[in-house]
């Protein structure tokens, strides 16, 4: 047979067994049919089982041997009793071979041990039969697929889903309980059974206080009280006090094993609930027959201090593991039963407020039924005597007036008292209805017959279309029954309304039949053409206590329940009522009556009883009089001509008081008693009229304007003459209401100073706070006592006259400060003195009334008169004498002399003759002074005995004083700007200046290159000593030349402000180490010592600052010091007594953000021929020379001291010095740093040089070899020693002596005590007297045990007479002998150290060594010359690659070419001479287009045989230096890369930036110098 080709365990058993001991008989007999599904059985990963023979004996494959993890291939299984079919399966089995038909069978249960435990399966599974080649069936081919899980997920899904579903039937907390167990008792399949616990917190003093009820549980019975939990539970309490559980342990855990899966079950002898509220979360509990049951908790709040737990106790299936799938299910079950839950306690809180609020109402209800019977009696003892006087006393007495006023007000109570019982009662369902069978037409006509008088007195058309009785009794074919109390009320309430909103138009009352809902009704339609409803009001309309706001009505009085009453009453008579309404075109409301009495209560019909509806009772005609009485009220009010709106009410046009302001204040401006003589005028707002003519009465003093709303206000505002003194307004007002004028009148400029005062019944504080808040000036509230209102009202109007008074002071010093600024604009505008001074006489006189103006001048004419500058007069227009009458005590006018003493430069004279108008005239007359003197007066002329107002005095005093000052301005700004054209013209001067010195420069540098140029090629070469000296004089005389033009544009640009810093790193000790070298020589030659003094520990090695500038400073101070001292030291001192630390811009910076500051203190004295202390201040000025007598004989411009303390001054520093004849001189300036952080690498560096020079920072180290070292000082001057001894400080030895003698007694004394010898290293100074060194070097070298071990250092002035000196006592002296020249820094000191062993070179050949000028230079640089015992040379270090330049001179050097442009042949040349010199291949060109040319065209020739670099001249006609950098940057790499040079005459700051922005490597100025040269070749395309 065919079987599988992959053998497995199957295979292996199936081949290996003796099938011939079964009933199917040796494999080999098996038909193919059978083999073939035997290969498919066995093939498949589908769990697929045969059952062959007539014994179905089950061969399966692996995945059907998985479903039951019990069964695993062995032979002795392979049977029917081995594989346990089950009673059913087998008759399935036999059905299907007895009748040849297959069997599906879906979601069959199965109970199986697997996984330790019996488990329920769920399968879908057929049984198909095999049939052999005669067509009998021979076996089974059984499929199955289990589906347990998706059966679980369905059925908890349908439990979890019907949770759900009973929200709806939730009606209270306890319905939830009942729901949710009738849930689970439902769906018990994965919760066998349930109970719930409610756990209450309740806060009591601090503690909480927890109390467990048991709610609910699945063993709930119907009808029974107690519950029957099983044996197996732990113990069930009905009401557990869980505070007393908080010691129970519960520490038992019991695990349990499902598969590979283990279970924690906590076992206790009761439900752990209150660890379960201690821990939260859920607690899986072993109850006592080992089934499984699960603690879950949810906490829901009540509000307030109460929170609510629900411990949820659930059971757990005892054939289902309990894995995650199970308790997410159980806790989504617990999240819907705490829903449930949450539902039911929601809607019992719900139907508590509900009570709570139903108790509420019913206790207002009654409390409005029990205010309105109590204030009946007392109404009723108050209207039966007034109706008896009134009835008694005379229609025209005086007091008939205030008693009808009073009836009235005591009616409307009455109303509103009827209307509140009325609507109490219904509300209280206490109302007694009496429905009789009522003729409604000749009823309706009766109640409304009284409103068409009371329409007609407003104006309106009252128009009733009702039918005639016996015709509309006929249609209506049935009887009406109504409470005539009711449908009385319903009547008068809507004709009222129609009457109240309706200003124009009609109303019309129509009683008619209409179906509604196929139903015949009685219609009562009451229709106008008012105001109408806004649609959003209507829904609400029929609501309690509802108002419309913003409508233009006749009154705002009411209560709001008018229409909620006819509703009411509408629906005890059984109908309803309508509403329709346009806004501004009517309202029509409707009352559908039924027909019949079935709608109706039976008790409350009376039959056979037809009433008349005429009544003619008490009660009637009271509750109608009510009604027209209060309609009567509105025939007073005045419909508005417009419909203002809101926005349109407070802009400022249309208004007839033009400039009110003025007009109002202006009668304050001159006297006071005006004020106090007029009857103020005061506008009062109130919609009812018996308040406004109350009010008229008590303001009777006041003349007083009438308006019944906001709108009608704003209309008599508008249309007035003048505003009113004072507005009082109530706030309940129909069509605008007054708080909606108050905001009106305050934002209209014309009106917003009107004091307000608002009347209200209002009394809470936030009505007030609003009122007050919205700009009213006072709030009184209803009833009032008429004596506090009046109080009010005159506090308001004089605080109103004081603002009044105020306002006009500022208006008119407004005024005054235009004038002011007019006249100094005249003053300083083309106009001549004389058309400024008219314009200024006009102003005044249109501002004072006078006759005449006049402005005269303190000169005087050729006829010893005054000048006349302006005068004014108006003949047309006489002056009006202020009346006597106008004339008050106040202190507005003054003739007193008390006030001139006061006020110097003004004159009154009240009656004097004036001769140019030939009068007695009354003058005021006001100086006007300039500078402290008379320029002039002003006159103003009024007719005899006029007085004259402080006012304007004071207004006079300020134009003159704005006279005197604008004169004086004018003056001060003439002479000022012909101080600036002498400025400008200075300038213009000073920048001639500048610019003739730059040319100058550019024209002297020029030929002054080439001549150093020649100069520094004699480098190098064999001269005599004649020519030597003469070269050196030229070059001496070059640097003098070089050095004046520089000073003197320096000079020049620190005068026009043109020299600014430029910050940049640097080295600052090897900035001092070499400008203190510069000047070596020069020292050397005069045998002064130059001594640099700084502690190298406490400096910061590289800082920020300006370097050229600072070593300019150094520069001259040093050349100055050496120029006046001829013999002695000079000593250079650093120090750097201050740092701080700023952060200019942040209050937090980070490390990048923090700038450290420092300050240096560079001190140099000297011991020359000083100065005399008088001269010092005199000293710092440019061309400032000392004594000539002592002074001639040296060179100079005097601008040296005067460029250092300028430049000091530019970098925030200070200089200063002291001196005196014959003494020395020092000088000492402080220098400001910015100190580099810490944290600086050399990537910071923006030049290689200054990497290249921080990677060799151990230059300035000692090596440590050294330090171990013993080291003796011999040297007469006693800072040179201490300068040594402080650069070798970390060496373990150092001794320094100013003689020999002492130097060798203390070598000789620690070689007698120590047995060793004293010293490995000595420093020698060389002096004349070379007997003595030779002497002492060599006694010293016998003191050694080997006297060759001891290393002699001389000291040596770098001078040819020096060296020659040197080479003669290092002969007579021998062994390791160095020279070291002075000056001695730090640097050269530990070079020696490092270089003194590393040659031996023999003394003969040194000695026979030609030593140039500028190889001698470069070895004092580096401070050493070493001398060996056989023969002498001179480092390769130091001095090798001069060689090779020398004997290379003119030949490729490297591989290095230079493209060299300058469009002057001179400086060309010397460039293209200078460069060859130092061994560069050369490239010239006179233009920058040519330079681009060859760079763009010749690079990859160059490129290929030399490394490139450009000197470019930056003065280039056509295109400069700067334009060819330019355009090298903006080509290609690597052409862009090539390192740019640029070479100019005048080297500015500006240029320096310039090159910084376009790229440009580094600059040199002209002229142009070999060692400069070198210098910045190497620094950019050199070896490294």
């Amino acid at each position: 047979m065919s079987l599988p080709l992959t053998e497995n365990e199957e295979y292996t058993i199936i081949c290996n067994f003796d099938w011939s001991t079964t009933s199917l008989g040796p494999m080999d007999s098996w038909e193919p049919t059978i083999k073939n599904a035997l290969n498919l059985c066995l093939q498949s990963t589908f769990p697929i089982c045969l059952y062959l023979g007539p014994d179905f004996i089950p061969i399966y494959n692996k995945a059907f041997q998985e479903l039951s993890k019990e069964h695993s291939y062995e032979v002795r299984k392979i049977s029917k009793e081995s594989f346990q079919i089950s009673d059913y399966h087998l008759s399935q089995l036999e059905i299907v071979r007895t009748t040849g038909k297959p069997i599906f069978e879906k979601e069959q249960y199965v109970e199986s041990l697997r996984n330790g435990y019996k488990e329920e399966m769920y399968f879908d599974y057929t049984f198909s039969p095999i049939f052999k080649s005669d067509g009998s069936i021979y076996g089974i081919f059984n499929i199955a697929q289990e589906i347990t899980h998706k059966t679980l997920n369905a059925r908890r899904l349908k439990a979890l889903s019907e949770f759900g579903n009973q929200t709806s039937e939730i009606k209270s907390l306890d319905s939830a309980c009942k729901i949710i167990t009738k849930v689970l008792r439902n769906n018990n399949a994965d919760i066998p059974y349930a109970l719930i616990y409610f756990v209450e917190h309740k806060s009591n003093a601090g503690s909480e206080s927890l109390i467990a009820r048991l709610a609910a549980t699945t063993f709930d019975e119907d009808g029974e009280k107690e519950r029957h939990f099983p044996d197996y539970f732990p113990e069930t309490q009905e009401i557990i006090d869980l505070s007393k559980e908080t010691d129970k342990n519960y520490e038992t855990y019991i695990e349990l094993n499902r598969g590979a899966t283990t279970y924690s079950f906590l076992k206790c002898e009761s439900w752990p609930i209150h660890l379960l509220i201690k821990k939260g979360g859920h607690i899986k509990v072993l109850l006592k027959d080992e089934s499984q049951a699960v603690l879950l908790l949810t906490k829901s709040s009540l509000g307030g201090d109460q929170d609510l737990s629900v411990v949820s106790i659930c059971g757990v299936n005892r054939l289902r593991a309990l894995d995650e799938q199970y308790m997410e299910f159980l806790q989504l079950a617990t999240n819907q039963m705490n829903t449930l839950l949450l539902h039911g306690n929601s809607i019992e809180e719900e139907k508590k407020r509900s009570k709570i609020l139903a108790d509420l109402n019913y206790q207002k209800i009654m409390f409005f039924q029990g205010i309105t019977h109590e204030l009946k009696t007392p109404l009723t003892l108050m209207l039966s005597p007034l109706e008896d006087v009134i009835s008694v006393s005379s229609q025209k007495a005086p007091i008939m007036s205030h008693l009808q006023i009073i009836r009235r007000n005591a009616r409307r109570l009455l109303k509103l008292i009827n209307v509140l019982l009325q609507y109490s009662n219904i509300e209280a369902n206490q109302l007694e209805a009496h429905y009789v069978e009522t003729d409604i037409v000749e009823f309706t006509q009766e109640l409304v017959s009284d409103f068409k008088h009371m329409a007609k007195k407003l104006g309106l058309d009252f128009i009733i279309d009702i039918l005639h009785p016996d015709e509309f009794n006929h249609a209506m074919t049935d009887k009406i029954y109504l409470d005539h109390d009711m449908y009385e009320t319903i009547v008068f309430n809507l004709c009222s309304n129609a009457l109240k909103h309706t200003w124009n138009g009609h109303i019309t009352i129509r009683l008619h039949l209409d179906y509604r809902d196929s139903k015949k009704m009685t219609v009562l339609e009451v229709s106008d053409t008012g105001v109408g409803i806004p649609e959003a009001a209507l829904p609400n309309l029929f609501q309690r206590f509802y108002r419309v706001k913003s409508q233009s009505s006749r009154s705002h009085e009411g209560t709001g329940i008018g229409l909620a009453l006819v509703k009411q009453l509408i629906t005890r008579h059984g109908g309803d009522i309508t509403v329709t309404s346009v806004v501004n075109k009517g309202t029509t409301f409707k009352c559908w009556l039924p027909i019949g009495c079935e709608h109706l209560p039976t008790n409350q019909i009376h039959f056979n009883n037809i009433e008349n509806p005429i009544n003619n009772g008490q009660e009637l005609c009271t509750n109608r009089q009510l009604y027209l009485e209060e309609c009567s009220q509105w025939a007073k009010k005045i419909m508005p001509d417009t419909q203002y709106d809101m926005d349109q009410l407070s802009i400022d046009d249309e208004w007839n008081v033009d400039n009110v302001f003025t007009k109002e204040i202006s009668s304050f401006s001159f006297m006071d008693n005006l004020a106090t003589k007029k009857k103020y005028q005061i506008l009062l707002v109130d919609d009812n009229n018996d308040m406004r003519n109350h009010l008229s009465i008590l303001l009777k003093e006041y003349d007083i304007i009438h308006a019944h709303d906001g709108r009608d206000a704003i209309r008599i505002l508008k249309k007035a003459d003048r505003l009113p003194d004072l507005i009082l307004s109530d706030i309940m007002l129909p069509n605008m209401n007054g708080y909606e004028l108050l905001g009106v009148l305050r934002s209209n400029t014309k009106t917003q100073l009107i004091p307000i005062i608002l009347l209200s019944a209002k009394a809470d504080e936030d009505s007030k706070i609003k009122g007050l808040d919205k700009g009213a000036n006072d709030y009184l509230i209803k009833p009032f006592s008429a004596q506090e209102l009046i109080t009010r009202i005159h506090a308001n109007l004089k605080l109103s006259h004081l603002r009044h008074k105020i306002i006009l002071h500022q208006c008119n010093q407004e005024e005054t400060n235009q004038l002011l600024h007019s006249i100094s604009a005249e003053f300083f505008s083309n106009s001549s003195m004389n058309e400024t001074l008219h314009y200024i006489a006009e102003e005044i006189y249109h501002r004072l009334p006078c006759e005449r103006i006049i402005i005269i001048s303190n000169e005087q004419d050729e006829f010893k008169n005054n000048k006349i500058l302006a005068l004014f007069e108006d003949l047309t227009n006489p002056f009006v004498e202020i009346s006597d009458t106008d004339v008050n005590e106040s202190q507005i006018f003054t003739n007193s002399q008390e006030f001139l003493n006061n006020n110097s430069g003004i004159t009154i004279s009240l009656d004097v003759y004036c001769n140019d108008i030939r009068k007695n005239v009354s003058i005021l007359s006001v100086k006007i002074l300039l500078n402290d003197g008379l320029w002039g007066w002003i006159k103003i002329y009024r007719p005899s005995n006029s007085i004259w107002l402080n006012s304007e005095i004071e207004f006079l005093q300020q134009i003159s004083n704005q006279i005197s000052l604008s004169i004086a301005y004018r003056s001060l700004l003439e002479r000022n700007n012909a101080l600036e054209i002498q400025i400008k013209a200075a300038e213009i001067a000073n920048n001639a200046k500048g610019q003739i010195l730059a040319n100058t420069s550019h024209e002297l540098r020029t030929p002054l290159g080439a001549i150093v140029g020649v100069l520094s090629s004699f480098e190098g070469t064999n001269l005599t000593a004649d020519q030597e000296d003469m070269v050196n004089i030229m070059t001496r005389a070059s640097d003098v030349v070089l050095s004046i033009i520089n000073n003197i544009l320096d000079a020049a640009k620190l005068e026009a402000h043109k020299i600014t810093l430029v910050n940049r790193t640097f080295d600052l000790l090897e900035l001092f180490d070499d400008t203190i070298e510069m000047f070596g020589e020069k020292a050397a030659s005069k045998k002064i010592e130059l001594i640099t003094n700084y502690d190298v520990d406490k400096l910061p090695r590289y800082v920020k600052s300006d370097p050229e500038r600072l070593k300019q400073v150094l520069f001259h101070l040093l050349s100055n010091s050496i120029k006046f001292t001829e013999q002695g030291e000079i000593i250079l001192t650093i120090s750097m007594p201050s740092r701080e630390v700023i952060d200019e811009n942040n209050a937090n910076p980070t490390n990048s953000q923090i700038i450290n500051k420092g300050a240096l203190l560079i001190e140099l004295s000297d011991t020359g021929i000083g100065m005399d202390p008088e001269y010092i201040q005199h000293a710092w000025k440019s061309f400032s020379r000392g004594d000539m007598s002592i002074t001639r004989e040296q060179d100079g411009t005097g601008l040296g001291l005067s460029i250092c303390k300028s430049l000091i001054e530019i970098n925030g520093g200070e200089i200063n010095a002291e001196s005196q004849l014959g003494k020395g001189s020092k000088f000492w300036f402080t220098w400001n740093i910015e100190l580099l952080s810490s944290m600086t690498t050399t990537s910071n560096f923006k030049t290689p040089l200054l990497s290249m020079q921080f990677e060799e920072q151990l230059i300035y180290l000692l090596p440590h070899s050294i330090r171990q070292k013993r080291i003796l000082i011999i040297h007469p001057v006693e800072m040179m020693r201490n300068v040594i001894s402080n650069y070798l400080k970390k060496v373990e030895k150092v001794d320094a002596f100013d003689t020999f003698d002492k130097a060798i007694r203390a070598t000789k004394a620690y070689k007698e005590s120590h047995d060793r010898p004293a010293y490995d290293i000595a420093f020698i100074n060389l002096n004349e007297n070379n007997e003595e060194v030779v002497k002492a070097a060599l006694e010293l070298k016998g003191l050694e045990m080997n006297g060759n071990n001891l290393i002699i250092i001389l000291i040596v002035f770098p001078s040819n007479e020096g060296n020659e000196l040197a080479k003669k006592l290092i002969g007579k002296v021998g062994g390791s002998t160095f020279i070291i020249y002075t000056p001695i820094t730090r640097k050269k000191l530990i070079n020696q150290f490092i270089h003194m062993g590393k040659n031996d070179a023999t003394y003969e050949n040194n000695m026979n060594m030609h030593i140039d000028e500028n190889i001698l230079k470069r070895e004092r640089d580096y401070g050493f010359h070493k001398i060996g015992n056989k023969s002498q040379d001179m480092f390769e270090y130091m001095v090798g690659r001069d060689f090779k330049r020398i004997c290379t001179s003119g030949k490729d050097f490297n591989g290095k070419c230079i493209l060299c442009v300058d469009n002057d042949s001179i400086s060309l040349e010397n460039a293209l001479q200078q460069v060859s010199k130092l061994g560069y291949s050369t490239v010239s060109t006179t233009s920058g287009q040519e330079a681009i040319r060859l760079i763009d065209s010749e690079f990859k020739l160059l490129n290929n045989a030399y490394s490139s670099s450009s000197n470019l001249d930056m003065e280039q006609p056509i295109m400069s230096g700067f334009d060819v950098s330019r355009s090298i940057r903006a080509m290609r790499p690597p052409i862009s890369n090539i390192p740019i040079i640029i070479l100019t005459n005048l080297l500015t700051e500006e240029i320096q930036n310039k090159c910084i922005e376009l790229g440009i490597n580094d600059f040199l100025g002209k002229p142009l110098k070999i060692e400069e040269l070198e210098k910045v070749l190497i620094k950019w395309i050199g070896e490294n």
